[in-house]
């Protein structure tokens, strides 16, 4: 490759992050993922891997896939500068070592984790601020919800920081894995697919040219859902306290109640017409299924750790790649290849509910616990794998060039 060539990748790169984060996001999902197959193997050799496998499911993979998708969308919609080189290399450089450190038990590794993850969230907001002045277009009412995301984000990252250097209270321990684990991927799913998601369900072209000219409808109501959102946050995690299930269940009816207006009358979700494109019908039947993971707490909430993975699996995991999938084919020019891959799709989705029934079935049937994570990791890998097989080679496709 030429000096030329390198240049203009690497520009590329900076104004479309996504070509290297989707693929590290991938690989970390593997990582993440793949560890229950040896653990259930080598027990007694390989290091139980639940709280690396949370981190690096969430804080790694996720992440790759947000700031890859906000840092590539967000300047195009907003008509501002993409990326300079340091801001871009600090999104690469600190998910690596941020994956590095979640596998290490011992304080400093795990203090580092949450020190890496604050310098990420804050490169990307120093990114949009600096930028904010001179945008071409105000945003659309439902981004409101993105700095409720990161504020749940770095208030969940501090009460980390304060359980890892302090005495640990038990509210303050869900808390902080309630707002990094749920409410922040939740809360950019409100803001973002608020705004996006009704376009694509409606076949419209998606440019952000046009985007920008929106006209804006009023905040108040999804400032609104977004109080009550992270409110049933707050009175999950004050449950702990004493286990009280009533309070759990209220925390969990008031979410479902958000879910249900933003699927039902933001999104229209039951009321769309014709036969959808395979990655369309997987982000309906995700956001369906994450609704549903809300739900079954208010009847069983014994089984909260079940139902969470309904969230984590058929909803954060599928929606991720069914996004990601359309970001592939646009950017690489080949949307037509959304409708040709469409049975690979289906088996894809086959496999994600295969895994996410053998997870769910490890805390409600508990004889073969370990084999039924080993088994889930194994469906979802799977699926993963035929996703990549498909898509990932557009990673290094461009609109109008020769592939």
């Amino acid at each position: 490759m030429t000096l030329s060539n390198r240049i203009q990748w690497m520009e590329s790169l900076q104004s479309e992050p996504y070509r290297l984060l989707f693929p590290m996001g991938i690989m970390l999902a593997l990582l993440g993922i793949g560890v229950w197959i040896p653990f259930y193997f080598w027990p007694t050799s390989f290091p139980y891997p639940g709280q690396g496998h949370s981190v690096i499911q969430i804080q790694g993979f996720l992440l790759c896939f947000i700031l890859g998708f906000l840092t590539t969308m967000l300047p195009k919609v907003l008509g501002v500068r993409p990326l300079r080189l340091l801001q871009f290399l600090i999104f690469p450089i600190g998910l690596i070592l941020l994956s590095v450190c979640a596998w290490f038990r011992f304080q400093p590794a795990q203090i580092a984790v949450q020190g890496i993850h604050l310098v990420l969230i804050g490169n990307f907001l120093a990114f949009i601020l600096r930028r904010w002045p001179q945008r071409k277009s105000s945003p659309p009412s439902s981004f409101v919800f993105i700095p409720m995301a990161i504020f749940a984000d770095i208030l969940g990252t501090a009460f980390k920081l304060w359980l890892l250097t302090h005495t640990t209270e038990s509210w303050m321990i869900k808390a902080a894995a309630l707002l990094q684990f749920q409410a922040f991927p939740l809360l950019l799913i409100l803001g973002i697919g608020g705004f996006l998601l009704p376009k694509l369900f409606g076949n419209a072209v998606v440019d952000p040219q046009t985007l920008r000219n929106q006209p804006r409808s009023p905040i108040f109501i999804p400032l609104t859902m977004g109080g009550f959102f992270l409110f049933s946050f707050a009175l999950e995690a004050y449950s702990s306290i004493g286990k009280n299930t009533q309070l759990l269940q209220l925390g969990f009816l008031l979410r479902t109640v958000v879910w249900l207006w933003f699927t039902l009358v933001q999104l229209r979700l039951f009321s769309i017409p014709g036969k959808l494109p395979a990655y369309l019908a997987a982000v309906r039947i995700s956001l369906m299924s994450m609704g549903l993971g809300m739900a079954m707490p208010i009847f069983l909430p014994a089984y909260l750790i079940a139902w969470e993975h309904i969230i984590f699996i058929s909803g954060f995991l599928w929606l991720t790649l069914s996004v990601a999938a359309r970001v592939l084919s646009a950017h690489g020019g080949r949307l037509e290849l959304l409708n040709q891959h469409r049975k690979k799709s289906i088996g894809y989705g086959i496999l994600i509910f295969m895994g996410l029934a053998s997870r769910v079935s490890t805390d409600i049937w508990t004889r073969g616990h370990w084999l039924h994570l080993a088994c889930a990791a194994g469906f979802v890998l799977s699926a993963i794998g035929i996703w990549g097989r498909i898509y990932l080679p557009m990673l290094i496709w461009f609109p109008g060039k020769p592939r």
